[in-house]
């Protein structure tokens, strides 16, 4: 009777262990797949506080050096510019001018780090940034306790891998 007890206490807690999300499921890597662009998140030009950005047509042999910082918990469940859920466990990014979705590789220039990230968010739209990391993305990068770094992105042309 005990032995009973036991095995349906024990099933029981590892089905309840199969739901729980934590912290340790963070994407561990990113695939790039090509896909199409959305049709949100992609005007020709939109306005945020006052600035004009201006949308790329293509993500294709996109390279820039610059300040990356990171965005988590006050945005998570939020959805981004292509109406996707943002999960801060994932490996994404938010930029202001590539067109999204599309993948970029990320390198931080001071420990030399490097991941790859879906863009599918826009932003960082604080002068002098030039991408906005997920926690993800920025914990494997080495950022998150700093908040900021600078980095190398270059996007991947998912068509060529």
């Amino acid at each position: 009777m005990i032995h009973i007890k036991f095995l349906i206490i024990l099933i029981f807690l590892s089905l309840c262990s199969c739901t729980v999300i934590t912290k340790k499921n963070i994407n561990h890597k990113v695939i790039p797949k090509a896909e199409k662009y959305s049709k949100y998140g992609n005007p020709k030009s939109y306005k945020v506080f006052g600035k004009k950005y201006y949308t790329k047509k293509t993500h294709v042999g996109y390279s820039e050096e610059g300040i990356a910082s990171w965005y988590g918990k006050k945005f998570h469940g939020r959805l981004t510019s292509t109406r996707e859920i943002y999960n801060m466990y994932k490996l994404t990014a938010a930029h202001k001018s590539l067109p999204i979705p599309c993948y970029a590789k990320v390198t931080n220039l001071s420990n030399k780090k490097s991941i790859v990230v879906r863009i599918n968010d826009r932003g960082p739209f604080k002068k002098g940034r030039i991408i906005d990391l997920s926690y993800a993305a920025a914990k494997k990068l080495g950022i998150v306790s700093k908040g900021i770094a600078r980095v190398h992105v270059e996007t991947i042309d998912a068509r060529n891998n």
